[in-house]
């Protein structure tokens, strides 16, 4: 069982290295071989990204959550 996970997380990790080489051997006209050199500073700015906007919707999330709140305590205001 732990081999079967340790397996699929070295294939994942394997495999999304090989996407990002391949992306950065598309957009900069590099080889693999030179492209595998960016991918620890390209697989760092991509969580990055993603991180600012996994944040940028929980603050959405949570501007719609007061927003809602309010409304519903202003319609619960006028009811009483």
């Amino acid at each position: 069982m732990v081999r079967s996970i340790l397996l699929l997380t070295a294939g994942a990790a394997i495999g999304a290295a090989l996407l990002i080489a391949h992306r950065v051997s598309q957009e900069t006209g590099k080889s693999m071989p030179e492209a595998f050199a960016d991918v620890p500073s390209e697989a760092k700015r991509i969580f990055s990204e993603m991180k600012q906007r996994a944040e940028g919707a929980v603050e959405r999330g949570r501007q719609a959550y007061q927003e809602k709140l309010s409304e519903i305590d202003q319609q619960l205001g006028g009811v009483s």
